[in-house]
């Protein structure tokens, strides 16, 4: 039985004689199975239902999607992160004067990725465990397509994020000289990678700085697992490479902002 908590088996799974194995993420149902160089792959999104009461290891399923893929000896499977930016609403809000700085922690679901065993960048499939509404953040013709978090950014560590679940710290100081309200988190997630201590999945750690008015904020993206878990092992690294440090709109739209001179 797949229990509502299965621990993920994330990494490689190497193809000799056929082979089949599922895993839970969230919502999703993955399928992998494979023989002698061909791997085949499926999904199914699982209802409330379906999750609440367990799926036999070994019940047929009606698959929803699916890829065949040729040539491999063998795959890794790893968490993803979305392919957009993510947008948390802060209710309630928070404020923090000139000079202040706080932490703050994002819940994100991952995507299940199936990559070939000899490159990780090469991905075969990937199936997200989630699905988060779409919304736009900022105004035209700048705005950005974001996904919707259905949590508020938490002020201190969660200690019960579900197995298709990741962490994300966010460090926000206040270089501007007004007092910054918190009503909207953008987190460009592209360049972050996922980390794992025990069972637990982590990203990096982003720093925001927020210079005022309508100046975007700074984001740099420090490199290595966490300072809350320092000794937590990579799984999977960043979408895009590019520069440490960009320029970008975290906090507030241009019109958020004017609405409140």
């Amino acid at each position: 039985m797949l229990a509502k908590r299965d621990i993920i088996d994330w990494g490689a799974r190497l193809f000799g004689a056929a082979a089949r194995s599922r895993l839970r993420c969230g919502h999703l149902l993955v399928e992998v199975s494979g023989g002698e160089n061909e791997v085949c792959l499926a999904s199914k999104r699982l209802s409330d239902e379906e999750v609440d009461a367990g799926i036999d290891r070994d019940a047929p399923v009606s698959w929803t999607s699916w890829a065949v893929c040729t040539g491999a000896k063998g795959v890794k499977v790893l968490p993803g992160l979305p392919d957009l930016p993510v947008l948390a609403r802060q209710e309630p809000p928070f404020h923090l004067r000139p000079g202040e700085e706080t932490r703050v922690y994002l819940r994100i679901p991952v995507s299940v990725q199936v990559c070939l065993g000899e490159r990780d960048d090469e991905i075969l499939a990937e199936f997200p465990s989630e699905t988060m509404p779409r919304v736009w953040f900022g105004e035209a013709p700048s705005a950005e397509e974001c996904y919707q978090l259905s949590a508020s950014a938490g002020r201190g560590v969660s200690t019960d994020l579900e197995g298709s679940e990741v962490q994300a710290p966010v460090l926000i100081r206040n270089e501007s000289r007004e007092v910054l309200e918190v009503t909207q988190i953008c987190l460009r997630v592209a360049r972050l990678s996922v980390y794992r201590l025990g069972t637990a999945l982590w990203t990096n750690e982003t720093i925001a700085r927020y210079q005022g008015g309508m100046n975007p904020s700074r984001i740099s993206v420090k490199s290595g697992a966490p300072l809350e878990a320092p000794h937590a092992k990579l799984l999977a690294g960043p979408r895009e490479h590019g520069p440490e440090t960009m320029v970008a709109r975290t906090f507030r739209s241009f019109r958020r902002w004017a609405e409140r001179r």
